[in-house]
């Protein structure tokens, strides 16, 4: 049986006198029933579980006279509530407070459960009619019954209809059997309890046996489960022999008959819902596929989400609930954390498949529109000393930053992905390994271009773009003129720039003169024959000896002379 719930009824807003006032007009009430009836609609829930009430309240309060039983009572017979009993674990035992606005289609449907579960439980049979409520001192008015032809009891119908309805399914000639929309599940079980209870006399068991030729033992077994063909067939054959049967167990109730040719109806149903469900779950599947392939062959091609968004809405219109169903089984990782099929960035989409492929590709696309542009910056550098317009050459982390804005700029999913490791990894084995079928060995130095040796972390992004300090300014030195380098080499701005972009102190040892290192060595001689300085503004200028820029001088006059 399902929980209901619902808006609550007016007067669980209204002040305490006029809740008061209100109740007065229904009947006559106690103290105490004031009381409680304030406590019920503090609770705010028109359908309370009993159980909750009870231990949220002072149980001495309650056992005084059974206050909470006479209460429900009286609002029973003015139709705006009940204290609703249902079958648990084979025993009746209050269930629910319920409260509604008079005469509310509610009250009628919860006061249908309470006397469907004392149907079950008094009687081996189900059925339900209005004559119960009449029996029970009140009239279902007819318009609060939804009718529903035999033939469509179904599993399908039950789960449609999930909203608090009372069921009224048509018989010739006779009052529509009843059934909360709620209880139909319980409804075809007590239809089987039904079949078994009269199965327990011998006579009805060895006929049955005999129409539906299997053996008693096998019968016995079919009739403790709910096996569909099963059920069909038992029921077919009971009905196809209803006059032979009728003629050999005098004793037997019509009502066998009855709850026969509903069960054959409804299990009937649930094998042509299932039939129709696993064609439907091929169709769902076959056009996952599809949509899928439709990604993959875009290779490396982004995809903003809306197109998909149009495509499942087409597939919604057809399969309800079909855009939640591919979004578990497409976007979302599963139990298994393999990846999705389809990765979702930034609002775009591409298949899995071609993830790193379109990391790698991009890095090597992009590194020559970075390393041209870089190039040029710092030839001008090096030409006009414009120290104030390229201060990201000079440190590490200007560098780095300054190549994340350019690749956000140009390509923002790059950018997006340098900002997740974990996806890109993953993605990088999947590729390799799965598509590339790449031994494990060779994936890792495959991935050691971009990854720290533990394949969780980047590498530098100017190590990943393979974009060197040094080896721009050694590209830069070589492309000026005679002139140009005399000067880097006269103001000292040569030997700064190598200790500046160098990564190796042996390198930088190396590209100095001889007489230039063992002035080096001596580290404790200050004054102009130091080693120079640099800042984030660029390198400082060494004041040279007169000696050396004789010497300087003289390099320069030869060289022009041998232009000349």
């Amino acid at each position: 049986m399902e929980e209901k719930r619902t808006d609550v009824p007016e007067y669980f807003r209204m002040e305490s006198f006029r809740r008061e006032e209100y109740l007065s007009q229904v009947g006559s009430f106690t103290q105490v029933q004031y009381q409680l009836f304030h406590n019920l609609c503090d609770f705010w829930d028109p359908a309370l579980d009993y159980n909750q009430f009870i231990l949220k309240s002072a149980k001495s309060f309650l056992a005084s006279n059974n206050q909470l039983e006479l209460l429900m009572g009286k609002l029973k017979a003015a139709h705006i509530g009940l204290l609703q009993y249902a079958l648990i674990d084979g025993e009746l035992k209050a269930s629910r407070i319920v409260m509604t606005e008079k005469d509310d289609l509610l009250f009628y449907y919860y006061l249908g459960e309470d006397l469907l579960a004392r149907q079950i439980h008094d009687n081996p049979h189900p059925y339900l009619t209005a004559k119960a409520y009449d029996d029970d001192g009140i009239s279902l008015p007819s318009d609060m019954i939804t009718p529903l032809e035999t033939s469509m009891l179904s599993p399908g119908y039950a789960a449609e209809n999930r909203e608090p309805i009372i069921i009224g399914i048509n018989r010739k000639m006779k009052a529509p059997l009843l059934i909360p929309s709620g209880m139909i599940e319980e409804f075809i079980t007590a239809l089987i309890g039904h079949i078994r209870s009269e199965a327990a006399s011998p006579s009805v068991m060895e006929n049955m046996s005999r129409i539906a030729d299997v053996k008693i033992s096998e019968l016995q077994a079919g009739l403790g489960k709910r096996n569909p063909d099963f059920w069909i067939n038992l029921c077919h054959k009971i009905q196809d022999q209803k006059e032979e049967l009728k003629l050999r167990l005098k004793g037997l109730n019509p009502l066998f008959f009855t709850s026969a040719q509903l069960l054959h109806t409804y299990f009937q149903n649930t094998l042509t819902e299932m039939k129709q469900k696993e064609i439907e779950q091929r169709e769902k599947k076959e056009a996952l596929k599809e949509i899928i392939q439709e990604f993959r062959e875009k290779e490396t091609s982004w995809t903003h989400i809306s197109l998909l968004d149009e495509k499942l809405k087409e597939k919604e219109e057809k399969w309800k609930g079909f855009r939640e169903e591919f979004k578990t089984a497409v976007l979302v990782r599963g139990e298994d954390k393999e990846q999705p099929d389809l990765v979702l960035l930034n609002n775009m989409l591409m298949h899995k498949d071609f993830l790193f492929r379109y990391f790698t590709t991009s890095i090597t696309e992009l590194r020559k529109d970075l390393l041209f542009m870089y190039q040029g910056q710092m030839t001008d550098l090096l030409r006009h000393n414009r120290t104030d317009r390229y201060s990201q050459f000079f440190s590490r982390s200007n560098f780095r930053s300054d190549i994340l804005t350019r690749v956000k700029e140009q390509e923002l999913q790059l950018w997006e992905l340098l900002q997740k490791p974990t996806r890109v990894a993953e993605a990088a084995f999947h590729y390799l390994q799965d598509i590339r079928g790449m031994k494990s060995s060779r994936v890792k130095d495959a991935m050691g271009l971009y990854f720290h040796s533990d394949l969780k972390s980047f590498r530098n992004v100017d190590t990943i773009f393979q974009l060197k300090l040094l080896t721009l300014f050694e590209n830069s030195y070589k492309e000026l003129g005679w002139f140009g380098r005399f000067i880097l080499r006269l103001t000292g701005r040569y030997d700064s720039y190598i200790s500046m972009f160098s990564d190796d102190p042996t390198a930088v040892s190396k590209r100095q003169s001889p007489s230039r290192r063992s002035r080096k060595k001596n580290k404790g001689v200050p004054g102009p024959s130091g080693v120079k300085n640099y800042s984030a503004k660029g390198p400082v200028e060494r004041p040279y000896t007169p000696r050396e820029k004789k010497k300087a001088w003289a390099e320069f006059d030869d060289a022009i002379h041998r232009q000349k």
